[in-house]
Parts: C-alpha cells; sequence; structure tokens
C-alpha cells in the first residue's frame, strides 16, 4: 500500500517536474504577441560569459527602403559568438512578406515574415522572429562562429504585402584578443511594445515600463568599466521617454528624458553605468512616459578590467554638403582614434553657434581605426552659421591628450530655398460673411526674418508670425489670396473663397462672421411683422428654417375653416 501510495506521489512529482520544464521553455518560442514577445515585459538572455577581449556592439542608420546595407568592422584576433539583428516595419500585423540576407557575399534562406499567423512551432528556429505590436519585427540570426574579424556587410531585403523598410540593422559579436583585457558580457534581445492607451482597440490599458536583468554577482572592485548598449525601435523625438540602470537615471550627454530620440524611429545608444554597478543581479528598466509606441529590442553590458584612457579621439575631418534651411541635411564627420587602446561607448557632437544641434553615438572605435558618423541638422535660418564637431563631447572617455577633440570652426552658408509657410485663421474657408470690409489674419513660418505678406494686394500688417489685414468684399463669390515673400524671393500662397452677403432692411439682420452666425437687432419703421433676412450654412438648416413656417401657415388655414363652419353652424 506505502509503496503505491509513494509510486503515486512521484507520479504527481515526475508530471510537475515536467509541467514546470515546460512553462521555462514555452517564453522561448518566437510568437507574435501585441504586448510583447517571446516575453512581455522583460528582454530575454541569449548569451553571457567572459572572454579575454570584449563585447562589439555596432548598427544603425535608422528606417530606409530595401535593400538596406549595413558595414561593420569587428576587432581582435577571432569571435566566437555573433548574431546580427535586423529590425523590420510591417505596415500592420496581418500583413505578411519574406526577408533575406546576405552577409559578405552568402545569402541567407528566406525567412518568412507571417505577423498573427506566426505560431512559434519551432523553438529552435533559427533566425528568432520576434513580431509585436502593429507589426514590428525584430529578426536575430544567430551566426555562431561564422564570422570572422575585420570587415562584415549585411545587406537585407524585404517583398511581400509588407510595408518593408528597415529600421536598421545590428550586429553583436563576442571576440578574442590575445592582449586585449578580460570582459565579462551580458546580451538580451526580445521585442517588447510600450505603447499608450487608446491608439488601438488592443490597448484597452498602457503599457509602460522593461526590463533587463544582467543576473550574476559582480566584483565591482575588479572592473574599471562598464558600457552598456540599448536599441529602440519607433521612438519619437520631443515624446519623453527615461532609461533607468539599478533604479538611476541614465543621460544621453545632457539628455536624459528622450532618450528615444532618433527622427528615423530607430535609436542604439552607449552609456557608461561604471557609478552604478551593483554586486549582485544588475537591472535595466524602459520607461515609456509619454512615448505612443516605443519597442525596447536589445540590451548589452560589458564589464572591462583595464581602466580606458590610453586611446585617443580626433575629428580628422568634416564633409559638408549643400546646406539648406528648414530642410535634413547630413554633414559627415570622420573621427579617428590615434591612441594605443580602443575607445567603447562614446558620443560626438555638432555644433552650430556654440549650440549642440545633433549628437551621434559611436559604439567603439579600435587603435588606429577611422569611422564615418552622420549629424542631421534641420537649420532654422539661413546665412552664415559657425559649425564644429566635437568627439567625445560629454568627456566621458579618459584619454591620452584631452585637448584634441574638436575640429577648427569653419563658416558654412545656409541656402533658403523654402517658402513660407501662411496659415489664414479668420475667416474660414467657404463661409458668408457681410459685405463691406473684412478683417483677414493668420499666421506666417519662415526661415527668413525679413518676411513681407499682403492680402489681395494690400500690405498686412505683421507682428512677430501673426499678421492682418482689412480688405473690401463684394456681395457675391469672393476671392482672398494671401502671399508671403521672404528675404530671398521665396513665395507662399494661401487663398479661400467666402461669400459677400448684402446688408438687408428688417428688425433682425443675420450675418457670417469668420464661420460663426451673428444677430444684429435693428428697429425699423415698418408693419409689425417679422422681416429677417435668414442665412442658412447647410440645406439642413435651411430645410429646419421652412418646415416650420411652411407647418405655422397650415395651422393657420386650418384654424379660419374651423372658425367660418362653427359660425355657419350658429346661423343654422
Amino acid at each position: 500500500m506505502l509503496s503505491k501510495a509513494w509510486g503515486l506521489k512521484r507520479f504527481f512529482l515526475y508530471t510537475a517536474g515536467f509541467f514546470i520544464f515546460f512553462i521555462c521553455i514555452t517564453p522561448c518560442l518566437a510568437t507574435y504577441n501585441f504586448e510583447g514577445t517571446p516575453e512581455q515585459d522583460e528582454l530575454v538572455e541569449v548569451t553571457s560569459g567572459t572572454v579575454k577581449g570584449g563585447l562589439y556592439v555596432d548598427g544603425g542608420e535608422g528606417l530606409g527602403p530595401t535593400p538596406y546595407v549595413q558595414e561593420f568592422n569587428i576587432p581582435g584576433d577571432s569571435v566566437t559568438w555573433a548574431k546580427i539583428y535586423v529590425g523590420i516595419w510591417g505596415g500592420n500585423e496581418e500583413k505578411t512578406g519574406t526577408l533575406d540576407i546576405n552577409v559578405n557575399g552568402n545569402s541567407f534562406e528566406s525567412v518568412e515574415l507571417e505577423g498573427t499567423g506566426d505560431k512559434g512551432d519551432n523553438e529552435d528556429q533559427n533566425p528568432s522572429i520576434y513580431c509585436a505590436g502593429h507589426g514590428i519585427y525584430w529578426v536575430a540570426y544567430d551566426m555562431g562562429t561564422a564570422l570572422s574579424t575585420g570587415p562584415v556587410k549585411v545587406e537585407a531585403e524585404t517583398s511581400g504585402d509588407i510595408d518593408g523598410r528597415i529600421y536598421g540593422i545590428v550586429l553583436a559579436a563576442v571576440y578574442e584578443d590575445k592582449e586585449g583585457q578580460d570582459t565579462r558580457y551580458w546580451v538580451e534581445e526580445g521585442n517588447i511594445n510600450l505603447h499608450d492607451k487608446g491608439r488601438s482597440e488592443e490597448a484597452s490599458s498602457t503599457h509602460d515600463e522593461a526590463y533587463a536583468d544582467f543576473s550574476g554577482k559582480v566584483d565591482v572592485d575588479r572592473y574599471k568599466t562598464a558600457n552598456l548598449a540599448a536599441v529602440y525601435l519607433c521612438g519619437s523625438p520631443g515624446l519623453g521617454d527615461s532609461l533607468y540602470f539599478n533604479d538611476e537615471q541614465l543621460s544621453d550627454g545632457e539628455n536624459s528624458n528622450d532618450i528615444a530620440n532618433s527622427k528615423s524611429y530607430f535609436d542604439l545608444k552607449f552609456f557608461d553605468v561604471l557609478d552604478f554597478l551593483a554586486e549582485d543581479d544588475n537591472e535595466l528598466r524602459f520607461q515609456r512616459d509619454d512615448e505612443d509606441y516605443l519597442h525596447p529590442v536589445f540590451a548589452a553590458l560589458s564589464l572591462g578590467t583595464e581602466e580606458e584612457g590610453s586611446s585617443d579621439l580626433i575629428v580628422s575631418g568634416v564633409t559638408l554638403p549643400v546646406l539648406y534651411a528648414g530642410q535634413e541635411n547630413i554633414i559627415k564627420a570622420n573621427i579617428k582614434n590615434i591612441g594605443r587602446d580602443s575607445a567603447y561607448g562614446f558620443q560626438a557632437a555638432l555644433y552650430a553657434d556654440n549650440e549642440i544641434v545633433s549628437t551621434a553615438s559611436v559604439s567603439s572605435l579600435s587603435s588606429g581605426k577611422s569611422k564615418t558618423i552622420d549629424f542631421n541638422w534641420k537649420p532654422g535660418r539661413s546665412g552664415e552659421h559657425v559649425l564644429k564637431v566635437s568627439v567625445d563631447y560629454t568627456n566621458r572617455k579618459k584619454e591620452l591628450c584631452e585637448i584634441n577633440n574638436w575640429n577648427i570652426p569653419f563658416l558654412a552658408n545656409i541656402i533658403d530655398l523654402t517658402p513660407p509657410e501662411i496659415e489664414i485663421d479668420s475667416p474660414l474657408d467657404g463661409s458668408s460673411v457681410s459685405s463691406g470690409y473684412l478683417k483677414v489674419s493668420g499666421t506666417v513660418e519662415d526661415t527668413s526674418r525679413n518676411t513681407t505678406v499682403d492680402v489681395n494686394g494690400q500690405k498686412a500688417l505683421l507682428a512677430d508670425k501673426r499678421w492682418s489685414a482689412d480688405i473690401p468684399v463684394a456681395p457675391g463669390p469672393n476671392k482672398i489670396v494671401v502671399s508671403a515673400v521672404d528675404g530671398t524671393n521665396n513665395t507662399g500662397k494661401e487663398f479661400i473663397l467666402v461669400t459677400g452677403i448684402s446688408s438687408g432692411s428688417g428688425n433682425n439682420e443675420s450675418f457670417v462672421s469668420g464661420g460663426e452666425r451673428e444677430h444684429v437687432n435693428r428697429k425699423v419703421n415698418a408693419e409689425p411683422v417679422s422681416s429677417t433676412i435668414p442665412v442658412y450654412r447647410s440645406d439642413i438648416h435651411k430645410k429646419d428654417a421652412v418646415f416650420p413656417g411652411f407647418y405655422g401657415e397650415l395651422g393657420l388655414i386650418f384654424a379660419a375653416l374651423f372658425l367660418r363652419d362653427k359660425k355657419r353652424g350658429k346661423q343654422v
């Protein structure tokens, strides 16, 4: 009896064990989930360990058309682990398509992007396909040891019903270097959809936070550097979000409240977290704040035993195209490390008239190597500006020389080819107005400080960005044309159509000004019968006014007939 009971107990223990094992492996399946996959609230660890060498992370460029090409350069002697990541915009979660990549001339088998149709029935699937939100894909190719150090060129191409534009390509590689330092590293991946409420039927509530846990004990006295890399998709400039390492808020230079701030919906950011390193289980927290949609997809932490201080970063050249005011311009700067050691996780900045107008992150730069970075700048006005570039502008890297991080400032002339943008606030297009003189007003935006505005040939009064003018309006249709000319003779025009209504006699005169109906009561010598002139803004209003009058007259006729019949009855 006891033996039977023990056998039954053992059966339940085994069953529970298999159940727990199943729970543990199930989240690793790459299934579609609106909130996030393979976990809804945290990235999952794909590798960790120690190596004499380092962890290389690079990538970027931002949303662009297919095919999309990204080039890398892995340092060290050999690669022990590597993954290539591709971010794709699907358009929505129902559309399907394919992804093909080519690495150093070697093509990989096409990958099916199935959106909600991805059931994740192959847990060993390579690449792993993470789709969340409204068709945001993060595809991870496990390259193992197939890559070599040195140049790596990746080309990604999409096809099918999906939108197919690519957010960016990222390469993460663990490499050995016989002359390198001892490095401990963690790499985590996934696709978490942080979102606000009410943007879609699925979003009945908000999803505000996501995590990456770098588990294990750390000898904080042993490590001299701690570099963190984080990748976001779908971030927008001006919509706040924040990043915390062990509850300490991180800053991207002087910016701490809008980390995912790229205009191209792709952010790869690097942070020095040595001062915040904990002895056990370090944690990264992504916080949505004001972003509509934000997808954390990658996080990596690497700790080094050697102090940085033998690198030396300079700006070796700046390529300046023709620059246009009011338009996005790309300025390229070449950064070089003339020191003895590699530099990791630093930032460069473009200054215009001593103000930062654009920044760029650099993941790593080996000794003697150069790298070209892009600055995106949209000048607010034309004319001459003093430009300069600073590498490691946050001054977080210890270098052999700290006073050679600037290039020589130079003058750049900004050309204005953008016409003024005109808005007409009053009156509304298609409105009816009283004939006579009418005040027309609105705003004008332009990159030039010398702008004039006229309305139907009459010069308008201009105060800051607001303008106004009084113009004559005749009975019937009137076209109002507003023209704005800037200092370089760029011309912008807008027009509206209004209907002039003649002033009529009566107790009440109705007219429309600025699209709103107003009533003016006047006393006139006339019979005590209403002579209100109705003004109708639509056929519906006209019907509302006509039908009550018709029924009123009909009622009077019936009343007269009734009195007549009643009178005849009395006579009989």
